[in-house]
């Protein structure tokens, strides 16, 4: 059912633009630009910065590397668990 306010948001939003980023291409994770501590004006960017990956999806070899990073991780956190067992 469509509410009284659905004609509002059809104002602002550009039939191109990306429903995550706005069509910028990054999203922030910090909630507001200004809050960020970490922005670095010689580069306009801040560590919050990552890539909207609704709009700019990760090619193969990215996600195989996203993959065997998982990989290593889980394989580390199951050695620490292993450890953490046999101490007790």
């Amino acid at each position: 059912m469509p509410s009284n306010y659905d004609h509002y948001a059809d104002e602002f939003v550009d039939d191109n633009d990306c429903a995550n980023c706005g069509g910028e291409g990054v999203t922030y994770g910090c909630s507001w630009d200004w809050q960020c501590d970490t922005y670095d004006p010689g580069e306009g960017t801040c560590l919050c910065e990552r890539r909207c990956e609704w709009c700019n999806p990760l090619t193969a070899t990215e996600l195989a590397e996203r993959k065997a990073l998982q990989d290593v991780l889980a394989t580390a956190l199951a050695k620490d668990k292993t450890a953490e067992t046999r101490q007790s």
